[in-house]
């Protein structure tokens, strides 16, 4: 349980993918730990996954670490449960509709060609910190309505120091890395209220969320937007970036696979920009994409939640009150649902395949339905990775040196080490 009240505050806040998965290896897949107060039980596997999403066992009003709440809002959708949570995640769901989505990737492919022709033009060069940028600018472009055609260097910049707070320990003065997260926080808030303000959101999820309306001709409030285009931003720009770095190591790896992707984008894809329909029609893109999810750390855990009264699992006694959290790696990483978990195979996760997988097996942002806690974000991404396969080889040519791909260290979307 480690140190009074700190607990395993500081090996998780340093990594916690490394911290979650060998904790689970080596107490199982329903286990406890103490950080900053709170004891933490963790679960991971379908079973116990499962059991933590389900709504009757677990809320997540006031759920996660207060610092995590400060940064992000208290009154944002991840920190929600009940009639308010239902009202504020339909509404943002409008953002991840199909007709949303095949309105983003006009954007999106403007994006991904402004970067990789950069590259292309510049011969072999490290592209990880591009990456990061990358990231950064399809975030801003759907969640803030900026313009594709520019990055965006210092509010990327303060969002990296966000992010960075937030798996710090929570100290906040000017010198920690907390404190200046707080800094970073705040003209975030300041450029997100600006970018509400003033940007209709034409082909942005900015845009369709200004207009969403609920049953009853209910609508997001300007603040609300605010509240959730940052916590749209946390959730999106780390992920994005670490799965787009993590499928060019798969391509680099794996030529093979790259081949018969490079095939199948010949023959679904035209000349032109790729439709939602056709991207869609990528199944083996699709299947990769998953791999990458599942194989390569993304995200490390759920947020956390509160045991809404006393519980047992497995002969596990959790008393009302305690901490939980779905351990997400780990459960990805789960033995007895993948063979040889450690291994990317780019045709394990087919359709059909993922279709037979045990409910919360294949969980690389959190489980259960869409409108619960479940990620909305993760309908973007699994059409953001395959998009990019997709156009990718279609149009580009991969050269990859002998180099150290194996993932740094860091609390979420960790990069390759070179």
């Amino acid at each position: 349980m480690g140190a009074p009240f700190v607990g395993e505050a500081l090996q998780f806040l340093k990594d916690p993918f490394a911290f979650t998965l060998s904790r689970t290896k080596q107490h199982g897949n329903v286990w406890k730990t103490r950080i900053l107060g709170d004891t933490v039980v963790f679960f991971a596997g379908p079973k116990a996954f499962s059991f933590f999403m389900n709504p009757e066992h677990f809320t997540r009003q006031s759920g996660s670490p207060r610092f995590l709440q400060e940064l992000l809002h208290p009154d944002a959708v991840p920190f929600l449960d009940g009639e308010r949570h239902v009202r504020r995640k339909r509404l943002l769901l409008e953002a991840f509709s199909d007709r949303a989505l095949a309105s983003y990737l006009p954007n999106i492919f403007a994006i991904f060609a402004r970067f990789v022709d950069g590259w292309a033009d510049t011969g072999e060069h490290a592209i990880a910190p591009a990456l990061s940028q990358l990231g950064f600018d399809i975030a801003d472009t759907l969640f803030a309505a900026a313009d594709p055609a520019h990055s965006n260097a210092q509010t990327a910049a303060d969002f990296a120091a966000l992010i960075k707070g937030t798996f710090a320990p929570p100290i906040n003065l000017p010198f920690t890395s907390y404190g200046k997260a707080v800094k970073a926080r705040d003209r975030l808030r300041a450029y997100i209220k600006h970018q509400v303000a003033t940007r209709d959101g034409a082909g942005s999820a900015l845009g369709v969320l200004k207009a969403a309306r609920g049953p009853g001709g209910e609508q997001l409030s300007a603040e609300e937007l605010e509240i959730e285009i940052l916590h749209f931003f946390f959730a999106a720009h780390g992920g994005l970036t670490a799965a787009l770095a993590w499928a060019i190591v798969a391509l680099g790896e794996h030529p093979d696979m790259a081949r018969r992707l490079r095939d199948e984008a010949d023959a679904r894809l035209g000349d032109g920009l790729p439709t939602l329909a056709q991207i869609r029609a990528l199944r083996d893109a699709r299947a990769v994409a998953r791999e990458v999810l599942r194989v390569y750390p993304v995200a490390p855990t759920t947020f956390f939640g509160v045991a809404r009264r006393d519980l047992e699992i497995d002969g596990y006694a959790i008393r009302a009150g305690w901490k939980g959290a779905g351990a997400i790696w780990a459960t990805l990483q789960d033995i007895s649902t993948f063979t040889d978990p450690t291994v990317f195979r780019g045709d394990r996760l087919g359709d059909d395949a993922v279709a037979a997988l045990p409910s919360n097996a294949f969980v690389p942002q959190g489980g259960g339905p869409p409108e619960g806690h479940r990620c909305p974000g993760e309908t973007l991404i699994q059409l953001v990775l395959p998009a990019f396969l997709g156009w990718f080889l279609r149009n580009y040519e991969l050269g990859y040196p002998a180099q150290d791909a194996s993932p740094g260290s860091g609390g979420l979307g960790p990069l390759p080490k070179s």
